[in-house]
């Protein structure tokens, strides 16, 4: 007679290698999906949102496009038929998308000025995608968000109205930046802190995701096409596991299963679009000039996010933009103490800041030519009854207002997305908040400008996101009679 066969009980090795946990995997989870087929492009082209940020702020006597209007009012203009030299000089590379454009002045960032937590730079990194207040610092400078960058904000909700989309929903790119410092966030577990959302310093590593199978020139990779196969034969393998786990451990077990899920659908997804992988340039560090390096990698990420948002694989993207090398605006000595901190309005006593208005002149303008760069390719591709440009809003911000760490008169620069707002203007909006800052020496009826938050909520609802609250829902003015102030609801006039 026969010796019955043992059933075969994983173990922890084989479960691991079997499901891949041991090569370390995806980093963001499965997030939670609607029951509704709510598909991308029903209707019309889908709305797309790429947000850019770069640091210091601006230098506001050469940003500022006023015309002698008042500094405190709610007044608008129109852009479109500005010459290219009554463009700011910071802003003149935009000319060109000037009928597309939408410069959103005046606004503060409220709960950057109400966190005591922090230097200047660190509470502006957590609040300006946040919308929130820092729970904590790290090395007493550096601090951690309380609450999701509107990026995974938006990249959740639309995965819940749309069960096609993969954790490639969001893509995430930095060049210079070493994910140190954080501005995106994202609440991996319901009800658990928020954390750092790592970005792509590579293109060769992103297009390598977005192309698992190659780019149509050669057979694709036998093994990559498997994948998904091999990965749904593990599935009975963690119902055996998930019956010797604790409670925590099982939850654990659950969400890696959703993360394998992911890597299945992307697979499948990926592997039926006709899209062409564009051709890149990628360098490791010291391998060419730090400026060359600087210039290839942005348009190399910024082709990969054309390919990736007009084929339906992503819908949103950010680029956290490292400061630049002094030498690729004009510069020389450290871009921080000899040009940043000079460059501040409350500086003009200075005899460093004449030069350091004009570099951080240059250092702004050069990104705006980037950004300038992004819209042309946007603008070049035909889509329902425009370009992509206008189902695509490009939202350029930074930690600070200025360069001396003041969150006062943000600037907030938007090319695109003429499907839902109206372009072509310059937005100034009064400066009428109470203050918010904890700074015993600052006046209770000081004023700040209306909060940053509101911007936030239009632009989660210009993507379909009914939400009216990006961050914190109020925040208190410092004067202790006054209310609080209402962060909800988006911001009037620019719908």
């Amino acid at each position: 007679m026969p010796t019955p066969r043992k059933r075969f009980r994983p173990s922890r090795r084989h479960f691991l290698q079997a499901a891949g946990l041991g090569a370390g995997g995806l980093f963001l989870p499965s997030l939670l999906r609607g029951k509704q087929d709510a598909r991308a492009g029903v209707g019309g082209p889908p709305m797309r949102l790429i947000i850019c940020y770069h640091h210091h702020g601006v230098p506001h006597v050469n940003w500022d496009m006023r015309m002698g209007m008042s500094p405190d009012t709610r007044w608008e203009y129109g852009l479109t038929g500005l010459t290219e030299q009554q463009f700011s000089a910071c802003l003149r590379p935009l000319h060109r998308h000037r009928n597309k454009l939408t410069v959103v002045d005046g606004l503060s960032l409220a709960t950057a000025i109400a966190d005591p937590y922090g230097d200047g730079h660190a509470k502006g990194w957590v609040s300006s995608l946040t919308g929130g207040i820092a729970r904590e610092t790290i090395e007493d400078v550096k601090s951690n968000a309380a609450k999701p960058s509107i990026d995974q904000v938006i990249a959740k909700a639309l995965r819940a109205q749309d069960p096609t989309l993969t954790d490639m929903v969001s893509l995430e790119t930095g060049i210079y930046e070493y994910n140190f410092h954080a501005a995106l966030f994202a609440e991996l577990q319901p009800g658990q802190p928020v954390q750092r959302v790592p970005h792509e310093e590579q293109p060769q590593s992103l297009w390598d995701r977005l192309f698992p199978n190659g780019d149509g020139s050669t057979p694709p990779d036998p093994v990559k096409v498997a994948q998904p196969d091999v990965l749904a034969s593990v599935a009975g393998m963690y119902d055996d596991m998930a019956s010797r786990l604790s409670a925590e451990d099982r939850r654990k077990l659950e969400q890696h299963r959703d993360l394998v899920r992911d890597m299945e659908n992307r697979l499948r997804r990926l592997a039926g679009l006709s899209c062409g992988a564009p051709a890149i340039n990628d360098y490791n560090w010291g391998q060419v000039p730090h400026a060359q390096r600087y210039d290839e990698h942005c348009e190399s990420f910024w082709d990969l996010m054309t390919v990736a948002l007009s084929c339906g694989i992503s819908r949103v993207a950010t680029m956290q933009f490292g400061p630049l090398w002094v030498d690729q605006f004009g510069g020389s000595g450290d871009l921080h103490h000899d040009y940043a901190h000079p460059s501040s309005p409350d500086q003009v006593n200075d005899p460093l800041h004449p030069t350091a208005i004009t570099m951080m002149t240059n250092y702004t303008a050069k990104y705006a030519t980037y950004i300038a760069q992004l819209a042309d390719k946007l603008d070049a591709i035909p889509e329902g009854n425009g370009t992509m440009l206008d189902h695509t809003i490009i939202l350029w911000v930074s930690e600070l207002a200025h360069g001396g760490h003041g969150h006062d008169g943000w600037p907030a620069v938007i090319v695109g997305g003429g499907n839902k707002f109206r372009t072509g203007r310059w937005l100034h909006y009064e400066h009428s908040t109470l203050t918010t800052t904890t700074a015993s020496w600052v006046n209770d009826n000081t004023t700040i400008g209306l909060p940053h938050n509101h911007l936030l909520v239009s632009v989660a609802q210009a993507m379909g996101v009914n939400i009216d609250t990006v961050g914190d829902a109020s925040v208190r003015p410092k004067k202790p009679s006054a209310p609080a102030i209402d962060l909800r609801g988006p911001l009037p006039g620019l719908v």
